[in-house]
């Protein structure tokens, strides 16, 4: 038990917190991943509010929007569009299925491959998300900058790639060398 002259920092006199907006956060400014975060999830909560009872989660509406643009897709093909993860991709599947929104269907050319077409159901949840969405569109747009959302998704995959191409180099680098 520690004794107690080590609770002197803890004392309860008055003292002023640091100001919020000059808080110094060190090395955590550099991690662009923290930025991309934070960004991630005010974008998240703008489309839900902006969707409203009609959301569905991001990943979700991705998935349901590619199968209605693209009927009898695969999961593998939703997974490499979305870079989702296969379970991910199957559990979305599932709780579509199960809410009628989709219909899988096995391929003629392969048994164990299931091809999506999305319901009328599916369909018209869609559309009425895709016309909410725009404003969500407008508001990521006008923050970008007039101009720039091409520059911007274009640096965005850059980055995507670079990471991916690093972790794919270091994972061959760690087998040659447990070899």
């Amino acid at each position: 038990m520690p004794k107690q002259e080590e609770h002197t920092a803890l004392a309860y006199e008055p003292v002023t917190a640091p100001d919020t907006d000059t808080l110094d956060l060190g090395i955590l400014d550099d991690f662009i991943g923290m930025h991309l975060r934070v960004a991630y999830e005010v974008a998240y909560d703008d489309f839900a509010w902006r969707l409203g009872d009609v959301a569905l989660r991001p990943g979700y509406f991705t998935i349901l929007t590619l199968i209605v643009r693209n009927p009898r897709i695969s999961q593998t093909q939703i997974g490499l569009a979305s870079s989702r993860d296969k379970s991910s991709i199957t559990n979305a599947l599932r709780w579509m299925e199960d809410n009628g929104y989709v219909t899988r269907l096995r391929s003629a050319h392969d048994r164990r491959t299931h091809l999506s077409v999305a319901t009328d159901k599916g369909k018209a949840l869609q559309a009425e998300m895709e016309a909410k969405a725009t404003a969500h569109i407008d508001v990521l747009n006008a923050a970008i900058g007039p101009g720039k959302r091409d520059e911007f998704v274009a640096q965005l995959k850059r980055l995507i790639e670079t990471l991916r191409q690093a972790q794919t180099e270091a994972n061959t680098e760690a087998c040659a060398q447990t070899r």
